[in-house]
């Protein structure tokens, strides 16, 4: 299939982006921001596509569609080898060059196999500020004729301050024949300076009957254990995709659930000493997956305390542990608190580089609301 046709949902930044494109204004620097795993390095390939493409698409009213996907340029950039793509990747720690290009290029095979992946690492990872001298540099030298340079910093919110710094000269006055992608959970992560440059589209969660075609159509996963998975994928399917091989057992799932229990049931020092036990504080992805089926258990007591119906329970398996559980919000003041302290930990919790320090006091100032509505 041809690049934006494969993309699930986003229709709205799609449409801006080709819209951009058959006016000629396609703006030199664009911050995509929204979930993880919801298509914002798909969508950025697909640009890159269409810049470049030989023989774009177009439809009987003569409006670009998409780009060819048959071309020579098209056929490259899908592949991910195209010279005139220059992504910059947050790594983690490594001891040489030939390391770091070797863990770019797992990166790179990986996104090229499933563009929708979330990439965890055991380690902190970031964009360093050599990464971004060498995009610089590269970018001062002219983009051959007829083709469009596209430099894609994913992740930006994971570049220390300072090669950030370093970027702003070149987003303020950018090279010809240049565009400039970056991508971000929350553009309030990045500093003011890049947010103002940057033209800002939204991508949004992906509706669980998308998410769940999406997988059927690439695995042998059943209905059922496609369903389930799209439920607890918060709208993404990179998530769903790191939940494989996970069912209503899940052991993955089903210590979460416990740890998340502990949280509410007992008190403080136990659920401090328990959580901590179970926490693996060496390996950060395992850490944001818990985090992830958290959201997914307060999203379901949400559901309970304030929807109408439990159609959109994404647990449906532990609907009578999660009502025991809701029970134990008393006061809507202080739940909302809890809900709200959690997300914001949530957004920020890449950004800490120690994982049971982190965790511990997430504990304590969710007791404290918690002990509010008791």
């Amino acid at each position: 299939m041809t690049p934006f046709k494969n993309i699930v949902g986003q229709e709205t930044a799609k449409k801006i982006l080709l819209r951009s494109y058959d006016k000629n204004r396609l703006a030199s620097t664009y911050l995509f921001y929204g979930p993880d795993g919801v298509g914002k390095w798909a969508v950025a390939i697909a640009l890159t596509a269409l810049v470049n493409c030989l023989e774009p698409l177009k439809d009987a009213d003569g409006k670009t569609t998409d780009a060819c996907g048959e071309c020579i340029n098209c056929r490259q950039i899908l592949n991910l080898t195209f010279g005139e793509f220059y992504p910059a990747i947050p790594l983690p720690p490594h001891k040489s060059e030939s390391e770091a290009i070797e863990l770019l290029n797992e990166f790179i095979q990986q996104k090229k196999k499933e563009p929708y992946s979330i990439i965890s690492s055991k380690r902190q990872t970031t964009i360093s500020i050599k990464t971004a001298r060498d995009i610089k540099r590269k970018a001062a030298i002219m983009a051959p004729p007829d083709m469009t340079r596209v430099i894609f910093f994913y992740q930006m919110e994971k570049m220390l301050t300072s090669s950030a710094d370093s970027l702003l000269k070149l987003i303020e006055e950018p090279p010809p024949n240049t565009i400039i992608i970056l991508t971000a959970r929350d553009p309030d992560n990045l500093l003011s300076t890049i947010q103002s440059r940057s033209q800002k589209i939204a991508f949004k969660p992906i509706i669980p009957e998308k998410i769940e075609e999406y997988l059927t159509g690439r695995s042998d996963l059943t209905e059922k254990q496609a369903g389930l998975l799209a439920r607890l994928s918060e709208g993404s399917i990179g998530r769903a995709i790191n939940l494989f091989g996970d069912d209503d057992e899940s052991p993955a799932r089903q210590v979460a659930f416990l740890m998340f229990k502990t949280l509410i049931q007992k008190d403080t020092a136990s659920a401090v000493a328990t959580i901590n036990e179970l926490i693996n504080p060496r390996n950060r992805g395992e850490t944001e997956m818990v985090l992830l089926n958290w959201q997914s258990f307060l999203a379901d007591i949400i559901q309970m305390k304030f929807g109408k119906d439990t159609k959109n329970i994404i647990n449906l398996d532990l609907l009578s542990e999660l009502e025991i559980l809701s029970a134990k919000f008393s006061d809507a003041n202080s739940f909302s608190k809890f809900v709200a302290h959690f997300d914001e930990f949530n957004r920020s919790f890449r950004l800490n580089v120690h994982i049971r320090p982190a965790i511990t006091a997430l504990v304590f100032n969710l007791r404290k609301y918690l002990n509010q509505s008791s």
